[in-house]
């Protein structure tokens, strides 16, 4: 496969020329990572930016929500939808050069763009798409690259949605890996909602009986009950093996149901973001799963989940949470800020918000983050640039490298002068309507895609894979940007960028 090279800017008059002119995930444990506590610890050079090549996969949807894993020889995959619609995999030793593996996920019949893949130690790959027949996960893993790929037993549950996978240490039974299914129950969510996860201890050939994640009456729990809350934001496994953790945005509910707030279904509006964990070897046990309310806006009536606000775990086993903070309340998403927030080991205190981006003008959405060594994150994110419908999105990258300091350093730049959407936060959100008709946005209302990959090469370098569908003429697709240059999130010597 051929692929288009684009040239990374970082300049907001760039944007504004080509906008104007052309008319127009490290997933697995990092467990054999140094963590290099003299490196975690460095300042950083002001001035100093991460630098990226970003390239388009040939033949894949710009209609898509494309999710990446790099395996422990360094090679990256990209799960995304091909132009018809179907679930296709890449794969790439360098990040640049991409080709589609010779093999297809099996067992589609109506996939959806919620796809997921991680990759396990042995190089073991594990997908699962959403598929609507049946309203349910279709999974399979390949050990040969994606040349082949086998189903996996244990995910067609009906009425799921939003799959996000994890992988973990070794089962002590079995001596292989365990893998993580997060998910939500979508309209029976109306009558009683809640995080479910599914556990694999044979490295994603089966998967267990759902546990769920929430109990009553717990606050946690009270807040899910409120409108069918969005879908879950990510799962993440602390680098140290011992940790996995869920994270999803809800509105406050003090009393269960939604009180006094207008019903909202499937898209919803978050005023809090929940991180409820368990040890890696006790997910079955809905009594293991603990949670702590990271983020709360309920008093400012500030939306902190626009769609997401996942969560990272760096090799010191401190999480991390990324989420927008609009300027109002629902339905007006725009203006936005990025923050970031974080909390040491067992979750007791949750740090002040650090700002990644300001408030201001169309805003910034859809954060996603990787952690590193303590305190190093990276974050992509869209950034809006223009007013009302004619507003213009690109994606951009943001990296802090002393996040456990008093004041942070903050680097920003654009991945790519490649438009991804157009029109106000609001609209990609799916706030085009109001009154008692908004009950039904998450469902009959355009949205832009909700979700995009994020993880580390071997060489602690970011890799994020984005879809563009601004409609402007030869742009639309699935496109990856790799780090090429700039500073590195782990104190690793590597140029090949394996484990």
């Amino acid at each position: 496969m051929r692929w288009l090279d684009v040239s990374s800017h970082d300049s907001r008059s760039s944007r504004l020329r080509l906008a104007v002119g052309a008319g127009v995930a490290v997933t697995g444990l990092l467990l054999a990572a140094p963590t290099g506590a003299a490196f975690a610890s460095r300042r950083p050079t002001p001035g100093v930016k991460p630098v990226f090549a970003s390239s388009r996969l040939a033949g894949a949807s710009g209609s898509a929500e494309p999710r990446v894993a790099v395996t422990r020889a360094g090679v990256r995959y990209v799960a995304t939808n091909a132009t018809q619609g179907t679930e296709i995999v890449y794969r790439s030793s360098d990040g640049l050069q991409w080709e589609r593996t010779t093999g297809v996920p099996v067992g589609q019949t109506l996939p959806t763009t919620d796809v997921d893949i991680v990759a396990l130690p042995a190089g073991r790959l594990v997908t699962t798409e959403l598929d609507y027949a049946g309203i349910n996960f279709i999974t399979s893993y390949s050990d040969d690259g994606g040349r082949s790929w086998t189903a996996s037993r244990g995910t067609t549950f009906a009425d799921t949605d939003r799959p996000w996978l994890a992988a973990g240490p070794v089962d002590p039974s079995t001596h292989e890996p365990y893998v993580y299914l997060l998910f939500h129950d979508l309209v029976s969510g109306t009558v009683q909602h809640n995080m479910f996860v599914s556990t694999s201890t044979d490295g994603g050939a089966t998967f267990g009986v759902p546990t769920p994640i929430t109990l009553p009456p717990s606050q946690a729990y009270l807040d899910l009950q409120c409108a069918d809350s969005g879908g879950p934001s990510n799962i993440v496994v602390s680098p140290r093996g011992d940790m996995v953790y869920a994270v999803f945005g809800t509105r406050s509910s003090p009393i269960g149901g939604c009180a006094a707030q207008p019903v909202e279904v499937n898209v919803v509006a978050a005023n809090r973001v929940w991180v409820v964990g368990a040890p890696t070897g006790r997910t079955t046990d809905p009594t293991a799963w603990k949670a702590s309310l990271a983020v709360d806006d309920t008093a400012a009536g500030r939306i902190v989940g626009m769609q997401l606000a996942p969560g990272a775990v760096d090799t010191a086993g401190n999480v991390w949470v990324a989420y927008p903070e609009s300027v109002k309340n629902y339905p007006d998403y725009n203006g936005a800020a990025i923050k970031l927030v974080h909390a040491a080991p067992g979750l007791a205190h949750w740090s002040r918000p650090i700002l990644i981006a300001a408030s201001g003008g169309a805003g910034h959405i859809l954060p996603h983050l990787v952690a590193g060594a303590p305190g190093r994150i990276d974050l992509a994110y869209y950034t809006g640039v223009g007013t009302g419908p004619a507003t213009i999105w690109y994606s951009d990258a943001a990296q802090v490298l002393d996040g456990l300091s008093a004041r942070p350093l903050i680097t920003r730049v654009q991945l790519s002068a490649v438009p991804v959407e157009r029109g106000t936060a609001s609209s990609l959100m799916g706030a085009c309507l109001s009154g008692p008709a908004a009950t039904l946005n998450g469902f009959t209302c355009g949205r832009s895609a909700d979700v995009y990959g994020i993880a580390l090469d071997g060489c602690g370098r970011l890799v994020v894979t984005w879809p563009a569908q601004a409609g402007f003429a030869g742009t639309d697709g699935t496109y990856v940007s790799q780090q090429t240059g700039g500073p590195t999130l782990l104190a690793t010597r590597c140029t090949g960028g394996r484990w």
